[in-house]
C-alpha cells in the first residue's frame, strides 16, 4: 500500500464535505479512509482526552490521525483539521500515550453517508414551529393593554401571555420575555 494511494483516498472522501469541517465530519473523513484501506493494517487512533471526536458507536478519536497497526504508526492526514481540513500526510510517530490505543474503523455503509449528521436527529420543536409561535406571542404582547404612566402592562396581561408561552416555549425563555416586556429584566420594551 503506498502513500500515494492513501493520500488519493484523503483527497477524494475529502470532496464530499463543504468547505470548513466540523470535528465530527473529520472523524467521518478518517474512518471511511481507514476502511477503504483496512487490509493495509488501517484504523483509526483512540483518544479519549483532548482535542477528539466520537464515532457513531462512541468511541472517541483523533479527529486529523490515521493508526497504522503493523507498525504502531499515527499519520497527521488534515491540516486545520476541523476548519479548512486540507488533505495532508504527516508521519508523527508512534502513540505517545498508552491510552491511545488502534480502533478498526467501522463500515460507513452501517451509519449513513459522511454528509448526513451522525447520531439521532434533534428533538423539540422545528424551526416553522417556533417562528410560528413567536408570531402569535408578538401578535399577544402587541395587543396587550399597556400602562401610559410606566409602560408596563397589566396583571391580566402578563397572565395570558404566560399562559401563552407555557404552550412551547422553554421556562427560561419565557422568564426572560416576561421579565423584559413588565420591566423587571434591562430595559422597558416599549
Amino acid at each position: 500500500m503506498s502513500v500515494d494511494s492513501l493520500i488519493q483516498t484523503v483527497r477524494i472522501v475529502r470532496t464530499k464535505f463543504g468547505p470548513l469541517m466540523t470535528d465530527d465530519e473529520c472523524g467521518l473523513l478518517c474512518n471511511e479512509v481507514a476502511w477503504r484501506h483496512r487490509e493495509a493494517g488501517w484504523g483509526l487512533s483512540r483518544k479519549p482526552n483532548g482535542k477528539n471526536t466520537r464515532l457513531p458507536n462512541g468511541e472517541p478519536i483523533a479527529h486529523d490521525i490515521l493508526h497504522h497497526r503493523p507498525t504502531n504508526s499515527l499519520f497527521d492526514i488534515l491540516g486545520a483539521a476541523g476548519a479548512d481540513s486540507l488533505p495532508q500526510w504527516s508521519d508523527v510517530g508512534p502513540p505517545q500515550s498508552p491510552d491511545r490505543t488502534w480502533l478498526p474503523p467501522l463500515d460507513p455503509a452501517s451509519f449513513g453517508s459522511p454528509t448526513q449528521p451522525v447520531g439521532p436527529p434533534p428533538s423539540g420543536p422545528t424551526l416553522a414551529q417556533l417562528a410560528e409561535k413567536l408570531d402569535a406571542l408578538t401578535a399577544l404582547v402587541e395587543g396587550l393593554p399597556l400602562l401610559a404612566h410606566n409602560s408596563r402592562i397589566t396583571a391580566e396581561g402578563v397572565q395570558r401571555m404566560e399562559a401563552a408561552l407555557v404552550t412551547g416555549v422553554p421556562l427560561r425563555l419565557r422568564a426572560k420575555l416576561i421579565g423584559e416586556v413588565t420591566g423587571t429584566v434591562g430595559g422597558p420594551t416599549r
